[in-house]
């Protein structure tokens, strides 16, 4: 009996060495990567800093925390307060991450500078494959989900002094697989899209306390992360896959003045390029503030129908790229490729 409780206890040990030695090996490799990171050339690859660097979780967690982080991109520069991510060591293909604020932008070349503020940023990102064994090569990794939330998001213009730009109580953005997309034969998926906006404001554009959603579908992606980060010519192939943009909807209201609008549709190319689309939409006041742009006559056809509560609807169509009402032409867009 004594024996076995030694050979067990040794068993143990031996296993919570192992271990410790894979996490210890997995916190250096990470810590490797971040650091060669900050050895890139921002005019060819993004660079990415920290002025504190630090990985915990031990056993079970890999905790990558990155304070007062840069990433210098070209011309551009993005500084955050600093930024958390955590994966589980048995499962590395689920990411928990978060950043502090604030959260800066300026460009050296244009000389634009701005900055977000918010309470809490908090997103997930997880992949999917269709084979596990394929996918510890690297192949046939797609996204399964992605979501970031922020509340009391403000965006300041900073070029002079802080212009608000917009503010909103809570931004939601969610993206998703389309398991019943997915073509495991052809190598192609579809990802779904959700966004939401509460209590939006945005004085150059009129807008105070609104609430925005938007829904749309992506089919015809290729089912490979590696595929997609790499492409050459992602429009074009999207398109000799037969790819498909749906816009399930779009809709924004406010109180006062009392505006709102509701738009769907969809979209295609054609082997040349061109765009063939159909939208949907209704709405009250929005098409009024380009009252000083478009005259009467067009306003009116874009309008369309008159609706008992003031409001209006229309359908338009886009074929060859050409977006046409009656005999005028409103849109037209060059060819894609």
């Amino acid at each position: 009996m004594k024996l076995k409780v030694i050979v067990l206890g040794c068993v143990v040990a031996l296993v919570f060495a192992l271990w410790s030695g894979a996490w210890l090996f997995g916190a250096s490799a990470i810590r490797e990567q971040v650091i060669a990171l900050a050895a890139n050339d921002p005019e060819v690859s993004p660079r990415i800093g920290c002025a504190t660097l630090n990985v915990s979780g031990f056993p079970f967690r890999f905790d990558v925390d990155c304070g007062k982080a840069t990433l210098d991109s070209g011309d551009e520069t993005i500084t955050v307060d600093g930024i958390r991510a955590s994966v589980l060591a048995y499962n590395p293909t689920h990411v928990i991450f978060s950043m502090h604020a604030p959260y800066a932008m300026h460009n050296a070349f244009t000389g634009s500078s701005s900055r977000f503020d918010f309470e809490r940023l908090n997103g997930s990102a997880r992949i999917t494959a269709s084979d596990f064994i394929e996918g510890l090569s690297g192949k046939g990794w797609r996204i399964a989900r992605i979501s970031l939330v922020a509340d009391k998001l403000v965006w300041n213009d900073t070029v002079l002094s802080d212009v608000l730009q917009a503010k909103a109580d809570k931004i939601e953005l969610q993206i998703g697989d389309m398991p019943e997309t997915h073509d495991a034969a052809a190598g192609t998926a579809g990802l779904a899209l959700y966004a939401r906006v509460d209590a939006l404001t945005a004085p150059a554009f009129r807008i105070a306390n609104g609430q925005s959603e938007f829904q749309s579908e992506l089919t015809g992606l290729p089912d490979d992360l590696m595929i997609l980060a790499s492409d050459p010519d992602p429009i074009r192939n999207w398109q000799r896959r037969g790819g498909q943009f749906k816009l399930v909807g779009f809709t924004g209201t406010q109180a006062d003045p009392d505006e709102r609008f509701d738009i769907a549709g969809e979209a295609s190319l054609t082997e040349t390029g061109l765009v063939n689309a159909k939208l949907t939409y209704s709405g009250k006041g929005v098409l009024d503030r380009f009252g000083s742009i478009l005259p009467p006559v067009e306003m009116a056809m874009i309008k369309g129908a008159q609706q008992p509560d003031g409001g209006f609807s229309n359908q338009l169509t886009m074929i060859n790229s050409q977006l046409r009402l009656l005999t005028m032409t409103l849109v037209e867009i060059p060819p894609l490729w």
